[in-house]
């Protein structure tokens, strides 16, 4: 699985890029641990027993990769059929536009959550185009959902930041994508395989398996 690794130096943000971790022949033991997510508050997708929280940053490839490819197989198999529910995180470890999107992220959640997945799913899907992460980008995604682009950039004192902070220092995160099932975090955010386990209960927290070195 393709993990994107990031730094911060004290109250700042260091621009950096997602890098690619490489399969090596020595394994380690990874423990399977629940916690408690301060998503309380979050705008929920669907109905259902059990929850599937998607952690990401919108400039990072691979979460766009998620979006487009693991996200519907979710809607089909499990939010669908009201089986499970879904959250998704936006947080800035990779660069400006990162932060300056999940600014817009937290804007479009308190101004029209009935839309809130729709326009973060179309954020994340023009990752990587031309002027992504940008104002004129925000103008765009402002004019398609028929928002006022001030509100859409109003800032709120670096919330992405913030919340970057507290699940990296509290919460396991190491990289992006990370995905909890059921607060359980994955080890690799892409193996429907391994949601399907953690849902009936074939991995319970406390649970051991070898894992790559990274």
């Amino acid at each position: 699985m393709k993990r994107f690794l990031f730094l911060f130096v004290g109250l700042i943000l260091i621009l950096t890029a997602c890098s690619q971790s490489e399969a090596v022949d020595s394994t380690k033991i990874h423990t399977y641990t629940a916690y408690e997510l301060p998503l309380e508050e979050k705008v929920v997708l669907g109905e259902g027993e059990h929850e599937i929280v998607f952690l990401f940053d919108y400039s990072c490839p691979w979460c766009k990769k998620w979006m487009e490819e693991v996200l519907p197989e979710i809607e089909e198999r499990w939010l669908d059929a009201g089986e499970a529910t879904f959250k998704g995180q936006p947080l800035v470890l990779l660069n400006e536009q990162s932060q300056l999107l999940a600014n817009v992220d937290y804007n479009v959640e308190r101004l029209i959550p009935d839309r809130y997945y729709e326009v973060q799913r179309a954020i994340g899907h023009d990752s990587g185009s031309d002027g992504f992460g940008t104002e004129t980008h925000v103008q765009k995604i402002a004019s398609e959902f028929n928002l006022n682009v001030d509100e859409l950039l109003e800032n709120h004192v670096d919330i992405g930041i913030q919340n970057s902070r507290l699940f990296t220092r509290d919460f396991g995160v190491k990289y992006v994508p990370t995905v909890y099932v059921d607060g359980i975090q994955l080890v690799d955010a892409f193996s429907l395989e391994e949601m399907e386990h953690v849902m009936n209960g074939t991995i319970e927290a406390g649970d051991e398996v070898e894992v790559p070195e990274d």
